[in-house]
């Protein structure tokens, strides 16, 4: 029952991690990229939407202030840098909780 509690626990870990990942193989695998890999929006988020089983019902579209397209290098970078900080939010996660590996310091318990 302990180890089902502490995967539970490091599930957010695990999923900082695998997705900081996707987004760092994203910038050096272009074939895992969106068509719209490079454009942003800024909306009012008044807008709210149901998403079943993958399908997007929108019941009441946000109203965009902004939005554009970013060059193919600022996409990249800003993939890349998202992702490494996603990863080593959840390395450090893994590590607070499951105290593995034991080499490597737990700043969060004042251990050191």
């Amino acid at each position: 029952m302990e180890t089902a509690s502490l995967l539970f626990h490091l599930l957010p870990a695990f999923v900082l991690t695998g997705y900081g990942t996707y987004a760092v193989l994203e910038v050096f695998f272009p074939s895992l990229r969106d068509a719209d890999f490079n454009r942003w929006e800024v909306d009012d988020n008044s807008g709210s939407y149901v998403e079943i089983m993958g399908w997007r019902k929108m019941l009441k579209p946000p109203r965009v202030i902004a939005q554009g397209y970013l060059s193919e290098r600022s996409a990249c970078l800003f993939s890349f840098t998202v992702g490494t900080l996603m990863i080593a939010i959840g390395l450090l996660l893994i590590r607070h909780l499951a105290g593995i590996p034991q080499s490597f310091p737990d700043w969060f318990n004042g251990q050191r």
